[in-house]
C-alpha cells in the first residue's frame, strides 16, 4: 500500500516522513526536558546535626538525599559519632543530587606522631602541641643552665622518642631548663661568671623565642 503510495506520491510521502521525524525529535525534546527539570528539583534540607550519625543517616535517606562524611573532630565533652555540621544546612534548598556533607565527632580521639620538641623553646614546644590538637601540657623545670630550653618529653609519665604515635588526649610532660647550674659547677664557678652565664642562656631562649615569631 505504502509502496504503491510512495510511487505515486513521493514528493508528499516525503513530506510526510519529514513531519514524522519532527514530531518524535520534539517530543523527545520534551520528554528529556521534563526529566531534566524533575531531576533538578531542590528540596528542603533535613537538619541533622546534634543528631547520632545513625539518626542523621536515616533521616537524610528518607528525605531522598545522598550524604557524605567530609569531616571528623574529637571533643571529649561530646558523644561519639554526634553531627557538629552539616553543608548545606538544615532547611536550606539544595537539589537532591547534591550529597550533604557531614562533620562528625570521631569515635576515637585522633593519633599523631609526636614532633620533635627537645632543643627547642618551652614556648615553642608548647605552641606546637596545642596546634596539633593536645589538651593536656605540663610544663615541669628542672635544674639546668639551658634556660627556657626543652630537654625531655613524657607521654603520660614515660619517656618517648620523636615520631610515636600517640593520642591527642594523653597528657604529654615537657623538662625545661630553669637558667640554673647544678650544684657541683656552682661551687667552682664565680658570682660573676655565674650570671653572665645565666644571662647568656636568657638571651639565647629570647633569641629563639623571636626567631619562631614570638615577641
Amino acid at each position: 500500500m505504502f509502496g504503491e503510495f510512495g510511487k505515486k506520491h513521493p514528493v508528499l510521502l516525503n513530506f510526510l516522513g519529514v513531519i514524522v521525524v519532527l514530531v518524535v525529535g520534539l517530543y523527545s525534546i520534551y520528554l528529556f526536558g521534563f526529566l531534566w527539570t524533575r531531576h533538578g528539583e531542590e528540596y528542603k534540607v533535613p537538619s541533622v546535626t546534634n543528631l547520632t550519625l545513625d539518626d542523621a543517616v536515616r533521616k537524610i535517606d528518607e528525605a531522598g538525599f545522598e550524604w557524605e562524611i567530609t569531616d571528623s573532630l574529637y571533643d571529649e565533652s561530646i558523644k561519639p559519632g554526634i553531627v557538629l555540621k552539616q553543608v548545606p544546612g538544615g532547611n536550606d534548598i539544595a537539589k537532591k543530587t547534591n550529597p550533604i556533607r557531614l562533620t562528625i565527632n570521631a569515635f576515637n580521639p585522633m593519633m599523631v606522631n609526636l614532633p620533635p620538641l627537645t632543643e627547642t623553646s618551652c614556648r615553642d614546644a608548647v605552641s606546637r602541641l596545642k596546634n596539633m590538637g593536645f589538651k593536656y601540657v605540663d610544663i615541669d623545670t628542672v635544674p639546668s643552665a639551658d634556660l627556657g630550653l626543652v630537654l625531655a618529653v613524657k607521654v603520660n609519665s614515660h619517656s618517648v622518642p620523636p615520631g610515636s604515635k600517640v593520642s591527642i588526649t594523653d597528657r604529654v610532660s615537657i623538662e625545661v631548663g630553669d637558667g640554673r647550674i647544678n650544684e657541683m659547677p656552682f661551687d667552682v664557678i664565680p658570682d660573676s661568671e655565674k650570671d653572665s652565664l645565666q644571662q647568656k642562656q636568657r638571651e639565647k631562649a629570647r633569641a629563639e623565642d623571636k626567631a619562631n615569631g614570638y615577641k
